[in-house]
């Protein structure tokens, strides 16, 4: 199997860590939304456990239940823990260590599992699954985790994330149609990543053009590569000086925490929008055809987001109750996992 098809550079499970000189305080951001809802669609459906701005199912593998995976639409591979494939007696095939595979400064020893009957609820979600050691994941989380279920899923189901009654929905693909309102938004890229078109802006006169991953696999607001903010030009007030550390599949990585004036997302436009920036690397960046994650702390303003990846499209349902004037509190997504 390719390096990049096993498990990819777009692995993104941003964990962002303050620490003792962590009280810096931003703007609140201001959300505008207009309000749209459709019809809910019979399916096969799992609640989820919302976590610290963390998506977690509960998985059967192979006949055994309770395990708990990590949903992350950037992570490019299904994956299982070392732990987890040692305690089922599973086999791994080919391990092997890679550099660049997710964030992070270290190399990743990676292995593969073959035939594995991965189910949420009576479907089964996956087959084959990259193992890798999450040990650190775990630690930094404080949370159990058996296994990512990551972006694959996305090709081969309709998944709607209802964030309102905290249920994730696997669709079948065959006659799937849409007959809401929500914000539809097509993809810029889908065969290892979710992209969509968002608009940043430096300033009330100065807006960009920018296309940016949706990642439930990440709990910040927005993380910007720094290969976007060379080429946009873009200017992030507020920089602030602190010693930030992010932690990825590859271990920790510097991030620099600032300001945007806003971005557009569809219809919904957030205000004075915290943003951390990441120096990337040169062959990460040279992979990457996007400039950024919007993570959960802003998706979960949604009442439901649907991926429709084998229709190029994502589609963004707005929460009715959310009046256009009210201050959200997106600085929630910096409480500190780690101390």
């Amino acid at each position: 199997m390719a390096r990049r098809g096993l498990l990819g550079v777009s692995i993104l499970i941003i964990f962002l860590l303050f620490y003792c000189n962590s009280s810096a305080v931003l703007a609140q951001p201001t959300i505008i939304l207009n309000a749209d809802t459709s019809p809910s669609i019979a399916s096969n459906a799992i609640p989820f456990e919302y976590f610290n701005h963390y998506i977690f199912v509960t998985l059967t593998i192979n006949g055994t239940p309770g395990m708990e995976f990590l949903f992350d639409t950037g992570t490019s591979a299904d994956i299982l823990n070392l732990k987890t494939s040692q305690r089922l007696g599973l086999k791994p095939e080919s391990i092997r260590k890679e550099k660049d595979l997710g964030l992070g400064d270290d190399k990743v020893a990676v292995a593969a599992a073959k035939n594995v009957d991965v189910k949420m609820g009576s479907v089964q979600a996956a087959h084959v699954l990259a193992i890798v050691d999450l040990h650190g994941l775990e630690l930094v989380m404080g949370h159990r985790i058996d296994g990512i279920l990551g972006y694959p899923v996305l090709r081969h189901f309709i998944v709607e994330l209802d964030f309102k009654n905290q249920m994730l929905r696997l669709l079948p693909i065959k006659g799937y149609k849409y007959h809401g309102r929500g914000d539809i938004l097509f993809l810029r890229q889908n065969k290892y990543y979710a992209t969509v078109p968002v608009i940043l802006g430096t300033s009330p006169y100065s807006l960009h053009d920018a296309t940016l991953e949706i990642d439930t696999g990440s709990g910040a607001t927005l993380l910007i590569y720094s290969n976007l903010v060379r080429q946009a030009h873009l200017v992030i007030n507020d920089r602030q000086p602190e010693n930030l550390k992010a932690y990825g599949v590859g271990g920790y990585f510097h991030v620099q925490l600032g300001t945007l004036e806003s971005m557009s997302l569809g219809r919904m436009r957030v205000a004075s929008l915290p943003v951390f920036l990441m120096d990337t690397t040169p062959n990460l960046t040279a992979k990457m055809k996007f400039g950024g994650v919007v993570g959960t702390a802003i998706l979960e303003k949604y009442q439901k987001i649907i991926f429709d990846v084998p229709g190029n499209r994502i589609i963004f349902e707005r929460d009715p109750t959310i009046s256009t004037s009210e201050n959200q509190p997106m600085m929630q997504a910096l409480t500190p996992l780690l101390k």
